[in-house]
């Protein structure tokens, strides 16, 4: 299980100081207690405490805007997952590649983010690294269920992946992945908007995060892509909300990428699939 230090993350940035009287430290606790919150990442429930409890009167009016915040930002895609019910049908798969293959199609299934990617999955990669070239070294932040989806990626022998996320199970998955699929990885627990990762990649995938990001703290997003330390960004955003409605949404994002690469000097390419819309960006780092 890894570990609850920021390591391979920069130091974090706790965010806003309380409103006076209020104990934030007994309000993460509460939430951390929880039956919803409680894989979560004792920082990352902090920083959105902090914030949470600058206008609360009482610990227990901080509690519950510091809930409602995490379930904006995360519980809305993935409740009661069973995760080791997950990594128990990979292992009993681990050695039969097409078992394995059907095994991951079927646990992406139960996540919003990667069911939507489930009908272009056989192509969907394969045309990101064809504009990237193919990456020795991934950096996937906020990775979700991200790693189930390495058979389709196709990386070379030798490939090296980080993987960074703010719940605990997303990062037993990812661990699971790693050994099942034999792919040299890394989980970290990480807020990589508190703490950008400090390692160094060819490609980071940063999959429909961003206005989750960007709905924490206004601003975060895009000083997260300037941190990060990787030759080339793949940033995707979806097409349709989560009941179905895409009215306006890939103009939305194309005008919101816009604005997060502002004043950078970085080339960006586009791809558009029926429930993502992908940008490719090359930070030209020499």
């Amino acid at each position: 299980m890894p570990s609850l230090s920021s390591v391979g993350c920069a130091p974090p940035d706790v965010g806003s100081a309380p409103r006076a009287g209020l104990n934030v430290e007994d309000v993460v606790s509460a939430v951390l207690a929880s039956k919803g919150y409680r894989t979560l990442s004792p920082e990352f429930v902090e920083r959105v405490a902090r914030d949470a409890c600058r206008h609360a009167r009482r610990n227990q009016d901080g509690e519950k805007e510091t809930k409602r915040r995490l379930h904006q930002v995360s519980g809305a895609y993935a409740q009661d997952l069973p995760i080791e019910r997950f990594v128990s049908e990979l292992e009993a798969a681990a050695g039969r590649p097409e078992a394995l293959r059907e095994t991951a199609r079927r646990i992406m299934r139960a996540h919003a983010s990667t069911r939507e990617r489930l009908d272009v999955l056989d192509h969907f990669f394969a045309g990101v690294f064809a504009l990237t070239g193919p990456p020795s070294s991934i950096l996937d932040l906020a990775c979700g269920f991200g790693p189930l989806a390495l058979p389709w990626m196709a990386l070379p022998a030798t490939a090296r992946y980080w993987a960074y996320d703010v719940d605990r199970r997303y990062l037993t998955l990812a661990e699971t992945c790693f050994r099942v699929f034999d792919v040299a990885g890394t989980a970290m627990l990480c807020d990589v908007v508190a703490a950008p990762p400090l390692d160094e990649a060819d490609v980071a995938l940063v999959l429909k995060s961003v206005p989750c990001l960007e709905q924490q703290t206004p601003g975060s997003a895009a000083r997260l892509l300037r941190a990060v330390r990787a030759r080339t960004l793949v940033v995707s955003f979806p097409t349709r909300a989560l009941g179905g409605a895409s009215k306006g949404m890939v103009s939305t994002y194309r005008a919101m990428m816009g604005r997060l690469c502002a004043a950078q000097d970085w080339t960006i390419r586009e791809l558009l699939f029926p429930a993502e819309l992908v940008f490719i960006v090359d930070k030209n780092v020499a």
